[in-house]
């Protein structure tokens, strides 16, 4: 979304440890939930950094839209695989 703001101010940044906090935790085995958070929060600020300098770079070689559609797909693909392996029953 153009009018968006930037990922990395307080607020995106906010958001961003929330969801994350809450993610790690759903997905976490029992009794290792504030593990599950602290991991997913520890990632996902960094990430923010990362992730934006990367989208500045895609911006300026194909574009806003198309930068966009590009790191959607790829969040929801990485979204969707750590909930199958973090899911997933063992076979043990």
């Amino acid at each position: 979304m153009k009018s968006a703001p930037d990922r990395t101010v307080f607020l995106g940044l906010s958001a961003r440890v929330a969801s994350a906090g809450i993610a790690g935790a759903a997905v976490a085995p029992r009794g290792k939930e504030k593990t599950g958070a602290a991991v997913a929060i520890s990632t996902a600020v960094p990430l923010a950094y990362v992730s934006l300098a990367a989208r500045k770079k895609a911006i300026a070689g194909i574009g806003q839209t198309r930068s966009g559609l590009v790191e959607d797909t790829l969040i929801v693909a990485i979204g969707a695989a750590v909930v199958y392996l973090a899911t997933r029953p063992t076979r043990f």
